[in-house]
């Protein structure tokens, strides 16, 4: 055996070696098992996004918000604009507190006009939940004053029991992930379990 090769043999049986590599090798026989787990509970992956429920002819195109204020009416002062937005978080926080689920969206839950407060509602109609839909187009005060509630720049947003969860992203990896089904169960929210497996037979 050439003196290299012979070097590059005994470097690599050296114990310290071996402990350097082992959880490399821990961590990529784990990640393959659980791949052939899903494969063998789910089958081949196939991409099925489309399958989610969405409307894609909701725009989903939101303007900066610099660029969607509208100017107050005439003679306005700051104290009165100050008090509106005042007025609209005590609502909100009345509005969440008062309804175990509470989604503030763009449209309803029946016309929702953009394609990420339609994928939210799509998720909680297809799941057959009960929740109270705010359609923040209706009053700008409520647009910017969601926003300002929970410090989270966009909508939707989706609150349970009082407690803001998340908007489009967050809603859509706790649906796949099974977590959204068990804070609704934490919180005695009924869903249609049934549904919430569908979907994610349908995006795995």
């Amino acid at each position: 055996m050439p003196p290299v090769v012979a070097e590059a043999a005994e470097l690599v049986t050296h114990p310290l070696a071996i402990l350097l590599l082992l959880p490399f090798i821990i961590i990529f026989l784990w990640a393959a098992w659980l791949e052939l787990h899903r494969w063998w509970r789910h089958g081949p992956a196939r991409n099925k996004r489309a399958a989610f429920p969405f409307d894609p002819t909701a725009p989903s195109y939101e303007p900066p918000d610099d660029a969607t204020q509208t100017p107050g009416p005439a003679g306005t002062t700051k104290s009165e604009e100050n008090a509106q937005m005042t007025d609209a978080k005590t609502q909100i926080d009345e509005t969440v507190k008062a309804n175990d689920v509470v989604l503030y969206m763009k449209g309803t839950r029946d016309m929702p006009q953009c394609g990420f407060s339609s994928r939210v509602a799509g998720v909680l109609n297809f799941m057959g939940v009960d929740y109270k839909d705010i359609n923040v187009l209706d009053d700008e005060n409520v647009r910017q004053g969601i926003k300002d509630y929970a410090d989270w720049p966009t909508i939707p947003q989706l609150y349970v029991k009082g407690e803001f969860v998340g908007g489009c992203d967050i809603i859509t990896e706790m649906t796949l992930s099974g977590e959204l089904d068990q804070l609704f169960d934490q919180n005695g929210v009924s869903y249609d379990k049934e549904a919430a497996d569908k979907i994610r037979e349908a995006n795995a």
